[in-house]
């Protein structure tokens, strides 16, 4: 396949006609069309500048390292290509397959002196806090974070998913913020699952000992290592669960660990670690379940067609040059 039409569709620089003529063969082609899209996943979660010269520029140059093989003509992309092109966009990446092993080490500053910290799509971010805290921040996550000095106490404020292992300080207790609860530390290792378009808040405890209070109670709920206090946010209610480390964990160490879970839900978690948006065309498919554990450093492609061995379903992808792409299940 010629270099330079790849370049430009896989960074959104090619006309209509030549998207159409594009896609038309990769309809015709479903080899093709799963290597494709399997380039333009490793090409995303790299950090390859936004500029559009410097993306033609950084193609060209990863082109001609790669020197590939001649080979037939039209738009036959070649598992070759495929297999060195992955492992050269690997090296390049900062938040993608790679990223999840990486700290992120330049906090943005917000208003009142607040640290704000951001875990990219794609990717998990490791903060470590000056007295020994260590935080994961999952895939799309945002916190905040600042020592209150006139209060003696750490605030911090969650959007999305993180796993704390706190350095506790009787004088200078930890205080986490995310949506209606609070969780206050007491010498723990837990996590917080407080995505802002989930019905729930869901916060587990490992070790030690977490007190987690709502906006409507004045008394908070003291969990055991081993509980996960579950707080429906339209319901305004908690309950008490026990969980799996295994699984509540999983994320932090690169896997998808699922057990028993709805499609649906299961595409929410995809959507978020590989920046694509799943519709279904079938609404009955959305609740048919499905048990394995999958390595977040494969494709999703690749998902899909581990997820199709148990479960029956077809999908296809609406390539998008300025948003995120589009999986339609049926």
């Amino acid at each position: 396949m010629e270099n330079h039409l790849l370049s430009r569709i896989i960074t959104g620089e090619a006309t209509s006609e030549e998207k159409e003529a594009f896609y038309r063969h990769l309809g015709d082609n479903k080899e093709d069309e799963d290597l494709f899209y399997q380039v333009k996943s490793l090409w995303v979660k790299s950090s390859i500048p936004t500029d559009s010269a410097n993306q033609e520029a950084e193609f060209e140059r990863i082109w001609n390292t790669i020197k590939p093989e001649v080979r037939r003509p039209g738009f036959t992309i070649g598992t070759q290509f495929l297999k060195i092109a992955a492992v050269v966009l690997v090296v390049f990446s900062l938040g993608g397959v790679i990223g999840y092993l990486l700290p992120d080490r330049k906090p943005q500053f917000a208003d009142s002196g607040a640290q704000k910290y951001t875990a990219l799509k794609g990717s998990v971010s490791i903060i470590e806090m000056q007295d020994g805290t260590k935080i994961w921040l999952n895939s799309g996550s945002e916190l905040s974070y600042r020592e209150n000095h006139q209060s003696h106490q750490r605030e911090a404020e969650l959007r999305g998913e993180a796993f704390f292992e706190v350095k506790h300080r009787a004088d200078f207790p930890l205080l986490v913020k995310a949506g209606s609860i609070t969780v206050r530390d007491l010498g723990t290792t837990f996590n917080i699952k407080a995505y802002p378009e989930d019905p729930q808040i869901e916060t587990s405890l490992f070790e030690g000992a977490a007190s987690v209070l709502t906006t409507e109670e004045k008394t908070g709920i003291e969990l055991r290592p081993g509980q996960s206090a579950i707080y429906d946010s339209s319901a305004k209610k908690m309950k008490l669960l026990t969980f799996s480390q295994n699984i509540i964990s999983a994320w932090k160490d690169g896997k998808f660990v699922i057990r028993d879970q709805r499609l649906e839900d299961i595409f929410k978690e995809l959507s978020r670690w590989y920046d694509v948006e799943f519709k279904f065309e079938n609404n009955a498919l959305r609740d048919y379940r499905y048990t394995g554990n999958i390595r977040k450093s494969t494709t999703p492609q690749h998902v899909l067609k581990m997820l199709k061995q148990t479960t029956n379903f077809n999908y296809r992808i609406i390539e998008k040059s300025t948003d995120s792409d589009v999986i339609v299940i049926y």
